[in-house]
């Protein structure tokens, strides 16, 4: 009989895998659109008006080479956890930070 750790392994792996197999149908069938990922709202002298925009486009490069660094340490090494380096955090967390001091910018400061 398995022990209730390895069954909660399981079923954990199973729920999500599930919801990453949802997604991922409902991003193919295109009933979850991408079309407005790297579109941003920013505000000019009219209002507000939606355009490509630089802290999104930064935000996901650098999250996606973070998840591909990350996945490449876990395939090599599956029994352990892998070890993030104290330059990369601070490399996806300056990222996170520019994106939103850039949206609290331009909410607080842009067109008073």
């Amino acid at each position: 009989m398995q022990s209730v750790a390895a069954l909660a392994y399981l079923a954990g792996t199973i729920l999500i895998g599930g919801f990453m197999g949802i997604v991922l149908w409902k991003i193919l069938t295109l009933r979850i659109s991408l079309g407005d990922l790297l579109r941003g709202d920013s505000r000019n002298a009219s209002g507000y008006s939606t355009g490509f925009s630089p802290g999104r486009a930064q935000l996901l490069i650098v999250t996606l080479l973070f998840a591909g660094y990350y996945l490449a340490q876990l395939i090599s090494n599956p029994s352990a956890f892998p070890h993030v380096p104290d330059a990369v955090l601070a490399v996806l967390g300056g990222s996170q930070a520019t994106y939103l001091g850039g949206k609290a910018y331009a909410l607080l400061f842009k067109n008073r």
